[in-house]
């Protein structure tokens, strides 16, 4: 088995534009751009566009002895990816014809990220790059020699990319020069999420490490979440959403420090290793949810404010990728390759579609299109 293979398995885990964290949304409808892993800088995993009622393959592509477990980019026209063989595709949204592919030594299993025309991504050798997205040149590398599981997240002039070696580093965006690293003592599966002027990363030492984004120093001692967490946090207003490998999964505010509910099933609890995706509009009448998914086939939706379920629902297989919404469905992929949609009301399944492969990586929606990817190299786009 290829050391891809064994992460995965052990893993298993323009008009000018309006921002909202980092999804740039144009007044144009569903031409949003997809740009860090989790949709924006809260990790949220929600896209405020707009996808047709059932979704059309427009093309599909598939590239022979190649593996896909990272989200890609959607931007200006493109569709960013990188595989577990080294290479980085930049690909047109349009046609899925190749811009440009350039190559590496070692694989990447980590999500892709894009801020100013800089392609972010981390391989699982301990190499950070930049690429220029026009046409993939190296504009800098740092070689931290700690494995890269997690894409990465932007803070003013830094990038931030946290390593399985329990490490989150800050490089200065224009030159790649190292402005601070934090270490957890522990290893680390998440992404940093942002929040004001804090990154948040869910630890494998049981705690929601508080990291200041200007000194690279710890916030206190951490918030104690009962059990190691492979998840990246996802925030909702002031509060920090945190799923644990134990099932349970916690909500801090934290604007005062304070644990505003617990979730747990004792009866069906399963690991939690994904992240959740958060559904918060401004219709009162409706509940504002945070959306997982268990390693025992089901996709939860719990309520934001007092931490119930209000459904769930069983999919065929288990799904580890993380959900995301958008359009007020819940779009995720399972280890059967199946791709389906879930209506954000009550978790009923109301489109679907089968890939070839396991759909290990969160699908990215933007540029009114949504991409999947699949551990067998395939690469699907849906629209309209």
């Amino acid at each position: 088995m290829s050391p891809f293979n064994f992460l995965r398995r052990w893993l298993a885990h323009a008009t000018l534009p309006v921002s909202i964290g980092f999804c740039l949304v144009d007044p144009v409808a569903g031409a949003q751009d997809w740009l860090v892993s989790r949709a924006d800088a809260g990790s949220s995993g929600f896209v405020a566009g707009k996808l047709n009622k059932e979704p059309k393959l427009l093309w599909e592509k598939t590239f022979e002895k190649s593996g896909f477990e990272g989200t890609p980019v959607l931007s200006d026209g493109k569709c960013f990816a990188a595989d577990v063989e080294g290479n980085v595709y930049c690909l047109n949204l349009t046609d899925g014809s190749e811009i440009w592919k350039k190559s590496f030594k070692n694989g990447f299993v980590a999500s892709l990220a894009l801020r100013d025309g800089k392609l972010i991504l981390g391989d699982y050798d301990g190499h950070v790059y930049c690429l220029g997205a026009k046409d993939g040149q190296v504009l800098w590398e740092a070689d931290v020699m700690q494995a890269m599981a997690s894409g990465a997240n932007f803070y003013d002039d830094l990038v931030l990319i946290s390593s399985e070696g329990g490490v989150l580093f800050a490089f200065k965006l224009s030159d790649g020069t190292k402005a601070w690293e934090y270490s957890t003592g522990d290893q680390l599966r998440s992404a940093p999420t942002i929040w004001q002027q804090t990154a948040l990363l869910g630890g494998c030492d049981g705690r929601l490490h508080k990291i200041d984004l200007k000194q690279g120093t710890a916030q206190g001692d951490g918030l104690p979440l009962d059990g190691p967490s492979g998840s990246t946090p996802a925030m909702y207003a002031s509060v920090a959403i945190v799923p644990t490998q134990a099932g349970q999964v916690l909500a801090y505010d934290l604007a005062n420090s304070q644990k505003k509910w617990g979730f747990a099933d004792a009866e069906r609890a399963q690991e939690v290793r994904s992240s959740p995706a958060i559904y918060s509009n401004n219709n009162a009448s409706e509940k504002k949810l945070a959306v997982i998914t268990t390693r025992n086939r089901r996709v939860l939706a719990i309520d934001l404010e007092d931490g119930k379920m209000v459904w769930e629902a069983i999919v065929r297989k288990r799904c580890d990728a993380s959900p995301v919404i958008c359009d007020d469905r819940v779009w995720v992929g399972g280890l059967d390759g199946k791709l389906v949609a879930l209506n954000i009301a009550d978790g009923a399944e109301v489109w679907s579609y089968q890939l070839t492969g396991q759909v290990l990586a969160s699908v990215a929606i933007g540029q009114g299109k949504m991409i999947a990817l699949t551990d067998k190299g395939n690469i699907a786009c849906f629209g309209e």
